[in-house]
């Protein structure tokens, strides 16, 4: 497989992983598998030499273009829309903002591909900027998806006709069709229930109580979902005289369609070939074992979709459905009830180490939670679902509106039960090499039960050993680490002492929301933190923090406190007089779960177990604006930072009246006003006389921070500048028994 290890080069692993297979193959008996691997092999490397022009970005952006866009591929959110586009048979993500209601009312309703022909510029893609953050150049990458740009003048737009030449934008346009009608016809909650187990389209707010229960696949189409439908196919059509070679070929097309109305879930493709390549196996007699055919499956698929194991659903999918083969197998003498529980419970503990490292967090009950949904919602909901959108055109409103208090019902259920958070432990993530040990171990455990199948105490204690060393890695991490975080155009930083002896956050970052018309505001209620602070956090194992300093009351520095209070527990709120009086900061706070709040000035005395923290500023109750900022000395590991918050001349001038120079030297100071012209003065500069220098800015920003001046009066002192605009997340770490920190690094 020469094309697929040219492409998964970085990734050696899952060559590896690929060489294991091959070898497997080659060293067997069976002629027939080592025939179909070497058709595989060759139509696998002709495709993937045919196709490479296609994967090379050849758009001219200077000129203008035609773009076809699927219909199920536009996603409008306010006034801003993306779109997943064709460009001479390569794939690229269109941006474009709405100019008014009406534009958007007409986009709402296509239901055709759509033909554009507009001018463009080039955006550029966001890589990782904070450590385990979201790579999103990455994910396009694996997505085959060649670049993104900004329509800047759309010439023209018209409907494309459909024709049977084109079956995959007439599935498309179904699609949407019925997605549309399904929110038409029923209520919220039944439109999002229907559209996530039906059609594969699950966003919005009512996923992420799945999440927090650790059932997410649930809703992520897959062997559960082909199951149902063909069972139900076979059942109708057996039932009606049909012959099994009419009843399969029939299965055969309803996949390949159903393929496409699900959006081309990976866990549904997987499924679809998986049972496919069983039926061929069984009507022409291949004996083929089943890991062969889940073999057979992995290699078939990779070769539409070469990047298939870079995508976390492509390794889940095929993960779990590995673990299935070896598991059905051990369970197979066992009652039919206690197979089912037993499953649920075997699934979940294997699948463990992989969702934490990828998820850093799991819910302990979620094999309960999988034996209590998974039937409501395969057994029972999903067989009416399809009813209803069966019959939908006569369905009386009664009906409908039950539906909806009986769906409503099982939501609220599943609320209950996230509520339940004790159960939540957030692992953090861990090294590679911990996660390949564990799931070599549990491969080998498997194997081992496959042939001595009865259940002991030893193997029942390894089911919960696993989940614990993912767990407990965070508290024998000796590394301690000081990060200033990327949050865009805001301040945030994070102290993690070693051994997850301590968790400390200064600022939480955020931004001012402006008005808007009803049609321009935004149906993602997500916010920067969500996408920078927290996801950082909780790969750092975080699940409460010991403190959380706010400086002065500026939503860009305090904004995402009540996001943060949501998702982790904040024992206590450190805040000058000055802040803790602002309405915009009362509002924010008052709505979470913070029941201590500490409000500070220079003369308090704030003391935590592995830091040595003093407040510098301010002596009384201020206004809480910039120069009112709280500025922190800390003292770690023998190194020492200044953070200045939002502070001003003026409040420099403060300090350098009040303190001596040996009171302000610090080894790195954090530039005040993310390099403002109004803050870091040389005279203040001098008096610190740092080595390092740290600007907490956003790429690109509106107020064009840092200044000129501020970076001339660093650069006149040889100061060693950092700049998260231009580096992402800045982060230092020390050993506990090494007397230095370790080098200060960024993630770009």
């Amino acid at each position: 497989m020469l094309w697929l290890l040219y492409l998964l080069k970085p990734l050696w692993g899952i060559a590896v992983f690929f060489l294991v297979i091959g070898f497997r193959i080659s060293f067997s008996k069976n002629k027939r598998l080592i025939t179909i691997c070497l058709v595989f092999f060759l139509l696998a490397n002709g495709y993937f030499f045919v196709t490479q022009p296609l994967r090379e970005n050849t758009l001219n952006s200077d000129t203008k273009q035609t773009w076809i866009l699927l219909p199920d591929a536009i996603q409008v959110d306010g006034d801003f829309v993306k779109a997943k586009a064709k460009n001479h048979h390569r794939t690229y993500l269109l941006q474009y903002n709405l100019k008014t209601k009406e534009e958007k009312d007409r986009l709402l309703d296509v239901k055709n591909p759509l033909i554009v022909t507009s001018y463009q510029e080039r955006v550029k893609t966001q890589t990782r900027r904070n450590l385990n953050g979201f790579d999103y150049a990455d994910y396009l990458k694996n997505k085959q998806v060649l670049g993104v740009y900004k329509l800047t003048e759309v010439e023209k737009v018209s409907e494309k006709k459909l024709t049977i030449k084109h079956p995959i934008e007439m599935v498309s346009s179904f699609r949407t069709r019925l997605f549309k009608k399904i929110n038409q016809t029923f209520g919220p909650y039944t439109s999002f229930y229907m559209s996530s187990l039906i059609l594969g389209i699950n966003d919005g707010d009512n996923r992420e109580v799945w999440n927090k229960l650790s059932l997410a696949h649930l809703f992520a189409l897959s062997g559960l979902h082909v199951t149902f439908f063909i069972t139900m196919i076979q059942s109708l059509l057996l039932r009606i005289g049909l012959t099994k070679e009419k009843v399969s070929i029939i299965e055969v097309v309803f996949l390949c369609v159903f393929i496409g109305l699900t959006g081309y879930s990976i866990g549904v493709v997987r499924a679809s070939l998986q049972h496919i390549i069983k039926k061929a196996n069984g009507r022409n007699h291949w004996k083929l074992s089943p890991l062969d055919c889940w073999s057979l499956t992995l290699i078939s698929h990779s070769l539409f979709v070469p990047t298939l194991l870079f995508n976390i659903g492509g390794q889940l999918s095929y993960y779990l459905s590995f673990l299935i083969l070896f598991i059905q197998p051990i369970l197979k003498d066992k009652k039919a009830s206690n197979q089912f529980i037993l499953f649920q419970l075997l699934l979940t503990f294997f699948s463990i180490p992989l969702l934490s490292y990828y998820f850093y967090e799991f819910n302990v009950l979620s094999s309960v939670f999988s034996l209590l949904f998974t039937p409501i919602l395969f057994q029972c909901l999903l067989p009416i679902l399809c009813l209803a959108l069966l019959f939908s055109m006569t369905l009386p409103t009664i009906l409908i509106n039950l539906l909806e208090q009986i769906i409503s019902s099982i939501h609220l259920l599943a609320e209950w039960c996230e509520k339940v958070t004790f159960f939540q432990l957030t692992t953090g993530t861990f090294p590679i090499y911990i996660l390949l040990a564990i799931i070599t171990a549990q491969l080998y455990c498997l194997m081992y039960w496959e042939s001595h199948p009865k259940f002991s105490k030893s193997r029942v204690l390894f089911l919960f050993v696993s989940p614990c060393l993912c767990f407990s890695f965070k508290y024998l991490n000796p590394m301690g680490m000081i990060a200033f975080v990327d949050v865009g155009q805001g301040d945030a930083m994070f102290i993690q002492l070693p051994f997850h002896r301590g968790n400390y956050v200064i600022d939480t970052g955020g931004s001012l929301s402006f008005p808007q018309e009803e049609w321009k505001q935004k149906r993602n209620a997500k916010r920067q933190a969500d996408y920078t602070l927290i996801p950082f956090l909780k790969s750092k194992g975080v699940s409460k923090l010991d403190g959380v300093f706010i400086t002065h009351a500026h939503e860009d520095h305090f904004g995402d406190i009540d996001r943060l209070a949501k998702e982790i527990d904040i024992k206590q709120l450190i805040m000058t007089l000055g802040t803790h009086e602002q309405e915009n900061v009362r509002r924010k706070i008052e709505g979470t779960q913070i029941e201590k709040i500490n409000k500070v000035t220079s003369a308090t005395n704030i003391q935590f177990p592995g830091i040595d923290m003093k407040i510098l500023f301010p002596d009384t109750m201020g206004d809480g604006q910039n120069n009112d900022s709280m500025v922190l000395k800390l003292s770690i590991h023998e190194k020492t930072f200044l953070l200045m918050g939002d502070l001003e001349k003026e409040g420099e001038q403060v300090l350098l009246t009040k303190y001596s120079e040996s009171d302000l030297a610090a080894d790195c100071v954090k530039i005040g006003h993310h390099g403002s012209k109004t803050s870091s003065q040389l005279q203040f500069i001098n008096a610190v006389n740092p080595e390092e220098a740290v600007i907490s800015v956003g790429e690109a920003n509106r107020f064009r921070h840092p200044s000129p001046e501020t970076l001339d009066t660093l650069n006149q002192e040889n100061i060693q500048i950092f700049r998260t605009d231009e580096q992402g997340m800045i982060y230092q770490k020390w050993l506990p028994l090494k007397k230095d920190m370790l080098k200060i690094r960024s993630v770009k």
